[in-house]
């Protein structure tokens, strides 16, 4: 698919990765220079300027939305380019980068521009819980608990510091392993309901890879029109640190105690209120209904 525009606008977190992002935005800079190319910058530092931004330059002579940023910067904007022809490159510059991971996209600068100016546009499915989108994984019940507790973490920036950022979310789950009490749920997936006790975590993905390179749903492909589910149920704490660590190479799914599904429509009934995560971004649901939005997304 080729585009009419001709100018690359940059959206760039210079926080993402504890200042990652303003380190990489320089050295793109210098070669987008160097390579004569035609491009506008906006800075965000995330929430709802992610949507204002691209709402002020979505009818412009565009060739690409780049994001310079980590997945929470990615999440934001695609929900605001969602279903709209325009496509997003990312350069990736966060803590986790699961997208860029999920996609391979290449964690240097350079190979991630050069990826973006030369590469074709593809179309990608979104997940869907309400009216927001996510690109990789929607975490329910102890994953959105965690993600919940990184994203306050003073150690997350601390990590980050140390180039260590994926160990945030592990130090996390540590922390709330010990706090957490599962509950049981009731998944309805499109015709087939399906009954679980003692549910710890339900993972929804649209890629494998959340939690910075935890491979949740080692299945999960963004153009086949279905989620993946990875449900953890009937273990106790030690039994769930034993299973964490074979997360990170997809080899938890063969455990007795993990549940793999797919689908289109997912209706999840907890017997208690559960936190939500999309992308690591909480969101704030009380029906907990998911879906996927074939081919909604233009990606570089």
């Amino acid at each position: 698919m080729e585009r009419s525009g001709n100018m690359y606008y940059f959206i760039v977190n210079k926080t993402s990765g504890n200042g990652k992002g303003s380190v990489i935005w320089k050295k793109v800079q210098n070669l987008l220079e160097a390579k004569r190319v035609d491009y506008k910058v906006l800075f965000t530092d995330g929430s709802d300027q992610d949507a204002m931004l691209v709402e002020s330059i979505i009818h412009k002579d565009i060739s690409a939305i780049v994001v310079v940023g980590g997945d929470g910067t990615i999440h934001g904007v695609a929900n605001s380019i969602a279903n709209r022809d325009v496509p997003m490159g990312i350069i990736p510059a966060g803590s986790g980068n699961d997208f860029a991971r999920s996609l391979q996209i290449p964690k240097h600068h350079e190979k991630a521009l050069n990826r973006i100016l030369t590469g074709k546009v593809k179309k990608m499915d979104l997940g869907r819980v309400g009216h927001e989108f996510f690109i990789t994984i929607a975490g329910i019940g102890f994953d959105g608990k965690v993600a919940k507790v990184t994203n306050e973490s003073k150690v997350k920036k601390l990590l980050n510091k140390l180039n260590l950022g994926s160990f945030s979310y592990i130090y996390s789950l540590i922390k709330v392993l010990f706090t957490y009490e599962p509950t049981s749920a009731t998944i309805k997936i499109d015709e087939d309901i399906h009954h679980f006790k003692e549910v710890w975590m339900i993972s929804v993905a649209n890629l494998p890879y959340y939690g910075g390179g935890i491979k949740i749903c080692p299945d999960a492909e963004a153009d086949d029109g279905l989620l993946d589910i990875c449900v953890l149920h009937g273990v106790n704490r030690w039994e769930l640190l034993m299973v964490f660590p074979s997360a990170f190479s997809g080899k938890h799914i063969t455990h007795k105690n993990v549940t793999m599904l797919k689908g289109k429509d997912i209706f999840i009934t907890p017997e208690k209120e559960l936190v939500i995560q999309c992308d690591g971004e909480i969101v704030e649901q009380k029906t907990i209904a998911l879906t996927v939005e074939k081919e909604a997304l233009q990606i570089l």
